[in-house]
This record gives C-alpha cells, structure tokens and sequence, in this order.
C-alpha cells in the first residue's frame, strides 16, 4: 500500500468519525434550534399545508369574478397575488368598487361544494396523528370562512386531530396581522412562543412572527424550510 492510499484512508476514516461525533450532531441543531420554551403545540394553516384546494379556490375566486362581470384571472396570476391572502385583502384588489359584505355573500354560497373538491396532502393524516401521540396540543389558523374549513376537516375525516380551529369568521384581522394567531394560542391555553406555525405563504410567516412564534415554511420562507409536511417528525 502506497503512502498517498494509507494517508487517504486515515483522513477518509477522520472525516467519518468527525461527523458521526460532532457534524451530525451540529447539523442537528442548525435543523432543529434549541428553544427557550417547551413546544406545547403545533398550528397549521390549511390550505396548500393540509389539504390541496388550489384548484378549488382557484374556481371558486374567478366564478366570483364571473358573476361581478368581471375577466378571469390566469393561475399564475392567482398563485402570485391572490393564493393565501384573504377575502377582504383580495376584494380590495380584485373587486375594486364593490361591496364586500356581498363579495363575501357571494365566496360563501359558491364555497358551499369546497371541501368535496380538496385533496388530502401526502402524510397529513399522519404527521397529525404522531404529533397527537405526542401529547402536543394542534391547531389550526386559516384565512378561509369557517362553514367550508369544518365541512373540509370532515369531509377528510380529521377534525378530531385538531383542538381549536380560528377561521375568517372569528377574528376582524386574518393573517397577515397576527390575530388568529393569537386567538387561537388563546382558545389552546398556550403562548406564541410555546408553538411552531407551520405555513406555505408569506402571509403565514408575516402572521407567525407578529405573533411571535417559530414559522416553519413549506416550500417557502420561514425561520425553518421543510420541503415535505413529513419532515415535521423531525422537530417533534
């Protein structure tokens, strides 16, 4: 065995045992930073976190455009400007000159069929059910009105998952303010900064941060990044 062959195998096998001692264990803790406070819940947004309803409210939003005689929005243009805002921000630049209270009217009676045309998102169910296990509190923050965020949740049977849900309907602010945020640490006995916000938005993480919680974005900006809802498991 050649010299430069012993000198590589003796740094290959340092290197090795470098991460098992210390890099996965630094790796560990720039994923999972220690927190000040015990994690007493977990609080989810909805839409694009829990379940898929893109295509959903995609629909319902130019239907409601439709019957205000007003031209469709293309996806893109929804995904970019509209997707996570909520009713009364989009009304304001979206449905210019009309009235809001029948904008919303109108979301609420074309939203009636919502919940059958949502999708359950890969490991939801059970990224739920092991924080459950876990004795952790959940809860959920959304910007959509309550009637079809409760026929969703049971029409995809889990609502039992889920210890107190803050929707459109419950607070005058949606997110971005931090309202239903703190409205729901409330209704679950416990302080923004006992909980992760896990969100897809930046409205999510703008709410989540006013709020003062740790945001986890899903395939989008937060104090952590996760790329799939299982990775979740990993901080619990």
């Amino acid at each position: 065995m050649s010299l430069v062959v012993a000198v590589i195998i003796v740094v290959t096998a340092f290197l090795a045992l470098y991460w098992v001692f210390y890099g996965q264990r630094k790796y560990n803790e720039m994923f999972m930073p220690k927190r000040k406070t015990k994690l007493k819940a977990i609080l989810f947004d909805l839409d694009g976190v829990i379940i898929d309803s893109f295509e959903a409210w995609f629909n319902v939003f130019n239907h409601v455009r439709k019957n205000f005689k007003l031209k469709e929005v293309s996806k893109e243009e929804f995904r970019k400007h509209v997707w996570g805002g909520s009713v009364q921000a989009n009304a304001k630049n979206y449905f210019k000159s009309k009235d809001i209270g029948e904008i919303e009217k109108t979301f609420k009676n074309l939203m009636q069929k919502y919940a059958k045309k949502t999708k359950l998102l890969p490991d939801a169910e059970k990224v739920l059910k092991e924080i459950k296990k876990k004795n952790i509190k959940i809860g959920l923050a959304t910007n959509t009105f309550r009637k079809p965020v409760l026929d969703a949740l049971k029409f995809h049977k889990i609502e039992k998952y889920f210890d107190a849900v803050i929707t459109a309907d419950d607070v005058e602010r949606t997110k971005p303010y931090p309202d239903p945020i703190i409205k729901l640490c409330e209704k679950l006995k416990v302080m923004p900064d006992e909980t992760i916000l896990v969100g897809d938005t930046k409205n999510d993480y703008k709410a989540g941060k006013a709020a003062g919680c740790l945001v986890v974005g899903l395939n989008t900006h937060g104090d952590l990044i996760i790329s799939k809802l299982s990775d979740m498991l990993q901080l619990i």
